[in-house]
């Protein structure tokens, strides 16, 4: 880096919730329209991806008083569209405000790099013409603000790294802000030996490839094995991972940009692959038997204090239930129709309300209700008696269920106020009636 030029980073304040969400799709529409590939690589529309696009984004927040709020603008936090949407309107802003034709700045910009909301930029130029387009950046778009970062005494954090302008030469190294406490995951915590192993690992590579200089290296290193063996790590493992990282580290960095056109045959395939909680002590005795006979171990997550104590998501209310098969009472003579949706129960109910009132006659209950008085539905009699989110096992069980109550082939023969009995079911299932029918009752009865 030349004489005169200096470092610098730019922070967007809360970059997804501050996106614009019109001006968004706006650009990503004109990029669809002159994308000439587009054609060759999808049959849908333009017109037809942005509605998709649009119905992504809207977001819907319940509280726990049962309000339900509407995102009116801006990208939401922890959907997968809102990183590549952002990406497409930030790259536009700095193509329009920072390279644009109209942009008084952009010669004094030497370097530009951006990930995501940080940017590391090199500047040629005085401190106050970087303020000045700093505030100018700021002045575009309202909502977009960005914050400025210059380097100290030739010294710059950007992310995890430490950059230094030594003598016009950039030399980067692992950075930590003050307030890292150095914990990292414990040695005897109930976690796979290899994964733990994996922490260590990684962080030596990331030291290999991010120090520039040796004894900048050698200082991260030594740090890595301290911290590592306060955390319980045995000393002798330690030592040995970082002394074999040497070899392979620079056999990577000397193969680094060379492309290998052979295809290695993959070895490590396994037919079958078991999932089970972690014991320690006994999945990795386990994991070797299972690898003689080419099946797969990966550890899952199981009961802990968190998962039992916690419960953090928010309870249903009985209207807004779906994916069940339910049971509504006759408000006069106690017969039950049985049904099954996939949809919010409120949104069937109305469906059903709608039927009665057009005196719909393929309704069950405007059938059992035709020409009788008191023989609404009871709805809140209303019992779940079983939850199935795929659409066929659900029909089953409906099925199951109305069979239960009524196993003779006539449907109008009594028990029930269907008036067919849905999925066709073979007879073997009759002989579980008995039960299914004191499940059921149980329901009721709960309820």
């Amino acid at each position: 880096m030349q004489h005169g030029f200096s470092m610098g980073s730019l922070d967007i304040v809360g970059m997804f919730p501050n996106i614009p969400v019109k001006k968004a799709l706006e650009v990503v529409r004109e990029e669809l329209e002159n994308d000439e590939t587009l054609s060759g690589r999808t049959k849908w529309k333009v017109d037809d991806i942005m509605k998709l696009l649009q119905i992504s984004i809207e977001t819907y927040f319940k509280t726990l008083d049962g309000k339900i709020y509407f995102q009116r603008d801006g990208l939401p936090i922890g959907k997968s569209i809102s990183k590549p949407l952002a990406g497409i309107y930030m790259h536009w802003f700095e193509k329009t405000f920072v390279f644009g034709e109209d942009s008084k700045f952009k010669e004094r910009i030497v370097f530009w790099k951006r990930q995501m909301d940080d940017v590391f930029f090199i500047w040629k130029g005085s401190k106050e013409e970087l303020e000045l387009f700093v505030w100018h950046l700021n002045g575009f778009e309202y909502r977009v603000q960005f914050t400025l970062e210059v380097e100290k005494e030739g010294f710059l954090p950007f992310l995890d790294v430490g950059i230094t302008n030594l003598d016009g030469e950039l030399i980067t190294k692992i950075y930590r802000k003050p307030t890292h406490t150095q914990q990292y995951i414990n040695w005897n915590s109930n976690h796979p030996k290899n994964m733990l192993l994996g922490v260590l690992k990684g962080l030596i590579h990331r030291a290999h490839v991010i120090c520039d200089r040796k004894e900048d290296l050698l200082e991260e290193l030594q740090l890595l094995k301290n911290v590592f063996i306060c955390n319980g790590y045995p000393e002798h493992l330690v030592t040995r991972t970082i002394n074999e990282s040497w070899p392979w580290e620079t056999l990577k960095a000397a193969l680094k940009g060379i492309q290998q056109d052979v295809e290695v045959e993959k070895t490590g395939d396994y037919c079958e692959v078991l999932h089970a909680p972690y014991v320690k002590g006994f999945s990795e005795g386990l994991q070797r038997k299972l690898r003689k006979v080419n099946i797969g171990f990966v550890p899952k997550r199981g009961e802990t204090l968190y998962t039992s104590l916690c419960k953090l998501k928010q309870k249903i209310g009985f209207e807004e239930v779906k994916d069940v098969v339910y049971s509504v009472p006759c408000g006069g003579c106690g017969l039950r129709y049985l049904g099954e949706t996939g949809q919010h129960f409120c949104e069937r109910r109305r469906q059903h309300e709608c039927d009665i009132s057009n005196k719909k006659t393929s309704n069950g209950f405007y059938g059992h209700s035709k020409g009788k008085v008191g023989h609404e539905p009871n709805w809140n009699g209303t019992v779940f008696v079983a939850k199935e989110k795929h659409w066929r096992a659900r029909k089953i069980k409906e099925a199951i269920m109305i069979n239960a109550i009524n196993p003779t082939k006539n449907v109008q023969s009594g028990g029930i106020m269907n008036l067919e009995k849905g999925y066709e079911m073979d007879p073997i299932w009759s002989g579980f009636n008995g039960v299914f029918r004191e499940m059921m009752d149980g329901k009721i009865l709960k309820d």
